[in-house]
């Protein structure tokens, strides 16, 4: 089993990686592999709106070159995608957005939507109490799954858990999370 992962937190051990090493551990526990990008450590600019990923006459991938493409071509080789972010005032942090903006070259309106069924794990870090947010996070659900991939875990973690300690139950979710893809 091959993943990708995207983390979209400035933190590079924070709470989005902890989670995401959780599931990794699980993965490695079933002989797969985990790749990990940090949003901030790539070259990835913002969508443009040009269009050239909606022409008709002459459809292509985003015609920005740069990491984005370079990563959702993996994603299409890979089994499973997962992509961790933190909820800033109740909404997903500048950093994912500008990843999750670039999807808008992907979905079922262009020929470069995923076609291989891959397996997506979505995991939303907030300080506010455990399901604070569910009803937005779910509305970013359907982002991932317009783009082809079928959206097999959401793990809303709230609370500022892992960092603020008694997180067992998280860690082991995530592990069977990892196990179980």
């Amino acid at each position: 089993m091959k993943a990708i992962t995207v983390i979209a937190s400035p933190r590079m051990e924070g709470n989005c990686r902890k989670i995401v090493d959780s599931i990794t551990e699980g993965i490695n526990e079933n002989n797969g592999e985990n790749k990990i990008y940090y949003v901030d450590k790539i070259d990835i600019k913002p969508c443009q709106a040009c269009g050239g990923c909606r022409n008709p006459e002459k459809p292509s991938k985003c015609v920005i070159n740069d990491d984005f493409r370079k990563i959702m071509d993996e994603v299409e080789d890979a089994d499973c995608f997962i992509f961790a972010s933190p909820n800033y005032f109740g909404e997903i942090n500048a950093q994912g957005h500008i990843f999750m903006d670039r999807f808008y070259s992907m979905t079922k309106n262009t020929s470069n939507q995923l076609k291989g069924n891959q397996k997506a794990v979505i995991v939303f870090t907030y300080g506010a109490p455990t399901g604070t947010y569910d009803e937005y996070i779910n509305s970013r659900v359907k982002i991932f799954e317009s783009i082809g991939l079928n959206v097999v875990e959401v793990m809303s973690v709230g609370g500022n858990k892992p960092s603020s300690g008694d997180s067992e139950d998280v860690y082991k979710k995530a592990r069977d999370i990892g196990l179980n893809l």
